[in-house]
């Protein structure tokens, strides 16, 4: 969950006010209302050590071709701009970056970004001059953030800005892992929390099965899909990573609780109380077996 997706456990001293529906909010209230998962300063923090622990899985890269030099890169959902800095640090610090976010509220203050607020599920405003421009138009883990039915409507307006010959990457994930052992029982629950978190707002946990033909009905050649095993807890790719990321992957389900009507989550808990407590069993069982779901890198080349 990224770009614009996810949160640590709050503390007391995160908390300063209640929202409208009795949900304890931080002093930063971000974007919360337009995304399923929360969008706040702590959550930019969050973000930062899931974008490094991302990239460990992917054995330090970011995209999978060569960048021409002074390439125009566009991150949709930058949140505040770590993955744009990171690439143009591997690339020499020679790219022209650009971002889009609901909102500014996350956006780094650095002299090399060009961060704007947008809703990619609009196309760009006219004004900026963005058509067929960018030579890499990249986005990541917005399965939280957009319907299953705007989706084609997303692929087009991001593809709008690629420039003829340029590429587009879309990243997401297989998080439903199917057939999980009988002796992993609370990640058997963790796929109906993930099943229920997507359907309560019309989304796809599938999502990354659909992006390559997409690409391709949008006009799109040399379509590909990467995948790499994505482990959390005892199947984290680093040793020094086990622990921390399975505390990181549950951290991003806390708020959740603030979510669960009076039908509960079937199949796992029935209040806010019972789905913490599966949580907390969730992450001890992350640390001793692990959990791996499988990161997707969708890429397409803009049809010259």
């Amino acid at each position: 969950m990224d770009g614009t997706t996810q949160v640590p456990v709050v503390t007391p001293l995160s908390i300063s006010h209640s929202s409208h529906d009795g949900i304890e909010k931080g002093p930063f209230a971000g974007t919360e209302g337009a995304y399923l998962l929360p969008h706040n300063q702590v959550e930019v923090e969050r973000l930062q050590r899931q974008h490094r622990f991302m990239t460990s899985a992917t054995f330090g890269r970011l995209v999978p071709f060569d960048l021409p030099r002074e390439a125009k890169v566009l991150d949709s959902g930058c949140a505040d701009g770590t993955w744009l800095v990171d690439l143009n640090t591997q690339e020499g610090d020679r790219l022209d970056l650009h971002g889009v976010d609901l909102s500014d509220r996350l956006f780094l203050s650095h002299p090399d970004l060009d961060l704007r607020v947008h809703d990619i599920r609009e196309p760009f405003p006219s004004l900026w001059g963005w058509m067929n421009t960018f030579d890499l138009v990249h986005q990541r883990l917005l399965i939280w953030g957009i319907t299953a039915t705007e989706w084609p409507a997303v692929v087009c307006n991001l593809l709008e800005a690629v420039r003829p010959g340029g590429y587009i990457q879309l990243v997401e994930a297989q998080w439903i892992l199917p057939d999980v052992p009988n002796h992993l029982p609370e990640q058997k629950k963790l796929n109906l929390v993930q099943t229920w978190s997507t359907d309560c707002f019309g989304g796809d946990i599938h999502i990354h099965e659909r992006l390559e033909e997409l690409l391709r009905r949008a006009g799109c050649v040399d379509v590909t899909m990467d995948s790499f095993p994505f482990g959390y807890g005892a199947q984290a790719t680093e040793v020094e990573d086990r622990i921390s990321s399975a505390e990181l992957w549950v951290e991003s389900f806390r708020h959740l609780a603030g979510k669960i009507t009076e039908d509960g989550i079937p199949g796992v808990a029935q209040t806010a109380v019972e789905y913490h407590a599966f949580l907390d069993r969730l992450v001890l069982e992350l640390k001793e077996y692990g959990y791996t779901p499988k990161l997707k890198w969708i890429c397409g080349r803009k049809s010259s």
